[in-house]
């Protein structure tokens, strides 16, 4: 990935620390910071691309996957979906709530059976 040395050392951190918790039967929580940051030249989407990379990396080399995930953001989850995952069909078991599908991943995705939650970045209330 982009970033030298420590990106790859940041990377590997929390591939770690996602796949320990999984092991022992946790489940895990990756998350960006609330903060918006736009301090990047192009109106902080350089920033947000290099976060989505970040994401949909740390989910394609995951070695064991929980028995469900949850993606936040229409562009990531979709990136999440068919980069990370490599979700070429998938069955909709329903909503979470409106506008919130959740996916059953398809036998040739690197995850078959595993329910996915789609939550677009245009649903819900501000601190959703």
């Amino acid at each position: 990935a982009e970033g030298g040395e420590r990106w790859a050392a940041e990377e590997e951190r929390a591939r770690g620390a996602v796949e320990a918790a999984l092991r022992a039967g946790r489940s895990a929580v990756m998350h960006t910071s609330r903060e918006v940051l736009q301090e990047d030249g192009a109106g902080g989407l350089l920033i947000g691309e290099r976060v989505n990379r970040a994401i949909v990396t740390l989910v394609r080399s995951l070695s064991i996957f929980p028995a469900f995930l949850v993606a936040k953001g229409g562009i990531t989850a979709n990136d999440v979906a068919v980069e990370g995952l490599a979700v070429r069909r998938a069955e909709v078991l329903g909503c979470v709530r409106p506008g919130v599908p959740v996916w059953r991943c398809g036998p040739e995705s690197r995850a078959p059976g595993l329910a996915y939650v789609v939550f677009p970045g245009n649903v819900g209330a501000k601190d959703d």
